[in-house]
């Protein structure tokens, strides 16, 4: 377990509900993505999402065309599943 968090990323950004199923494609996660509703905001959500740190890497740009923004990736101390 501590092994594969090190290998893995807590990623957090704001996307169109409209690209969601892009993103989903672009960027695999263990479990699926957390959907959040933005206050004041109908049209974008905040996604969260554990996935392997390569994978987000070598996605990010792709992500950012799919309409991705504010995006903050956080390190995984620990993760049990």
């Amino acid at each position: 377990g501590v092994q594969q968090a090190g290998e893995s990323k807590y990623v957090m950004f704001h996307a169109p509900k409209s690209a969601l199923d892009k993103i989903n494609s672009l960027l695999p996660s263990n479990e699926g993505q957390t959907i959040v509703p933005l206050c004041g905001n109908e049209d974008k959500v905040a996604v969260h999402i554990v996935t392997l740190e390569a994978v987000f890497w070598d996605t990010l740009e792709k992500l950012r065309l799919a309409g991705a923004s504010s995006i903050l990736v956080l390190p995984i101390e620990k993760m049990l599943n």
